[in-house]
């Protein structure tokens, strides 16, 4: 699926998916799932927000996606630009991130 970084404005990175891809590819009885980041799986919340306005999962405590975008993308973009990246579903809660 097509997804797009996200930024909160300061130091928090995450990855948008949408409401559309959130209904096809998520489930509301998760809690968390797990993304293979460079071959390394982690894991991430998804918070109640995910389910209302804000279908995107983020950093927290330890700055994955941020390092990420780093190495593959850019952490500056135009205002409404995102990069774009896919978030490839592996089955169940499990997802891959490639650029």
């Amino acid at each position: 699926m097509l997804v797009t970084a996200w930024n909160n404005g300061g130091d928090q990175y995450g990855i948008r998916v949408g409401k559309v891809n959130r209904g096809k590819y998520f489930s509301p009885s998760w809690n968390a799932i797990e993304v293979d980041v460079e071959g390394k799986l982690h894991q991430f919340a998804l918070t109640s927000g995910f389910w209302r306005n804000c279908p995107e999962f983020r950093d927290s405590g330890q700055p994955i996606i941020k390092e990420w975008l780093t190495k593959h993308k850019t952490l500056n973009w135009p205002k409404g630009k995102p990069p774009q990246m896919q978030l490839m579903p592996l089955g169940s809660d499990k997802f891959r991130l490639l650029p």
